[in-house]
């Protein structure tokens, strides 16, 4: 039933981007690996300073990184499908060109580096990891995340994994 609820929602208030991530996995799909996450649908793509991307429910990584790594982008992106979830037809204004100029114009990959700004210190990318870990219930696990996904700042322990500590 929640399988259901999610692509539903994702095809009715989230369409214009659940539309384009379709077209971009039809596309892929015959020669690329996917897999389901959540019921998303993770798409890897190879290819060169390329991270990963959400489109709602439509998902595309880069699988030449370590597997920490695409552990804690998989639960990222995933976040980004729930924002899709809420924010429906203004997931793009709101979250998708913020984050796309944040990502890839050089003046903020300079300043990032620069001034040691986390990529997790913009709203958009912050907000995301706190929807994924909640919608997943799964920790990060590399340095990065764990150091700086709550925007920038070391990622406080959600109420499950204070729960499941002690196990």
């Amino acid at each position: 039933m929640l399988q259901f609820l999610f692509v539903f929602v994702q095809f009715s208030w989230g369409i214009i981007q659940n539309i384009a991530g379709l077209i971009g996995f039809l596309i892929l799909a015959p020669t690329h690996k996917h897999e389901t996450y959540h019921n998303a649908v993770v798409t890897y793509v190879s290819a060169k300073n390329f991270g990963g991307v959400s489109m709602g429910m439509f998902i595309f990584m880069n699988p030449d990184k370590s597997e920490e790594w695409k552990h804690d982008t998989r639960i990222h992106e995933y976040g980004h499908c729930f924002q899709s979830i809420l924010l429906g037809p203004l997931y793009l204004i709101v979250i998708g060109l913020p984050s796309s100029i944040w990502c890839n114009f050089p003046v903020f990959t300079k300043m990032r580096r620069e001034k040691n700004i986390s990529y997790y210190w913009l709203f958009c990318e912050g907000w995301a990891n706190i929807w994924g870990r909640l919608a997943s219930r799964e920790s990060f696990v590399t340095k990065d995340m764990l150091e700086h996904a709550y925007f920038g700042k070391p990622i406080k322990p959600a109420k499950f994994e204070l729960q499941n500590k002690g196990r």
